[in-house]
């Protein structure tokens, strides 16, 4: 997979002027970019089951949105603006089980009682962390980094091992395990920006 070529406004304006079927290329990396940032969302929203489904209703709205030109770059940043679409179908679905009188498997109480600026923030705070995970899943799981410099780099960034365990644990300098850190920084930050500031 190339390093991320597009930005994220480039990618919603090629979707935006595209017609139905014209450009799937455009739409599977859409997917292929967002798709683990809005299920990290999800799970972040304490929502309690496989989040498929939202994930499935989100793309579905958003491809209604972007080919009417619902949303356009520029405005509202895309991050706000998507965060909000998938609290409000969780909403959705919160309403719908508490009307059919099942147990809350949705906890909302925090954006219930915030006001409007103090919900923002949470849905941006938890935009941003569902974008980090999703930005690490991907370093993880789907780039030719070696699986040694993987390892160092969990160790050393994030289980946050002291320089000179991870050092010795590798046989490396702590100069490379710098080094290491420093370049799949710089990957992670690439992807993170891709799916969206």
């Amino acid at each position: 997979m190339s390093v991320f070529p597009e930005t994220s406004a480039t990618l919603l304006a090629r979707l935006a002027a595209q017609a139905t079927g014209e450009d799937e290329a455009a739409w599977a990396r859409f997917f292929e970019l967002y798709e683990p940032a809005i299920v990290q969302f999800v799970r972040l929203r304490g929502f309690g089951r496989d989040p498929d489904d939202v994930v499935q209703e989100v793309f579905l709205r958003l491809v209604d949105i972007l080919r009417a030109g619902r949303f356009t770059p520029g405005g509202t940043p895309f991050r706000a603006y998507l965060a909000t679409l998938i609290r409000n179908q969780l909403v959705s679905i919160h309403r719908a089980e508490r009307a059919r009188g099942e147990g809350r498997t949705v906890p909302l109480e925090d954006d219930l009682v915030a006001t409007p600026e103090q919900t923002a923030e949470l849905l941006d705070l938890d935009w941003r962390l569902a974008r980090r995970r999703a930005a690490l899943d991907h370093l993880f799981t789907r780039t030719a980094v070696s699986e040694r410099s993987k390892a160092v780099y969990r160790r050393y960034a994030l289980d946050e091992q002291p320089i000179g365990e991870v050092a010795k644990a590798f046989g490396l300098s702590r100069n490379a395990v710098s080094q290491i850190k420093t370049r799949l920084d710089r990957l992670v930050a690439a992807l993170e920006r891709e799916i969206g500031e």
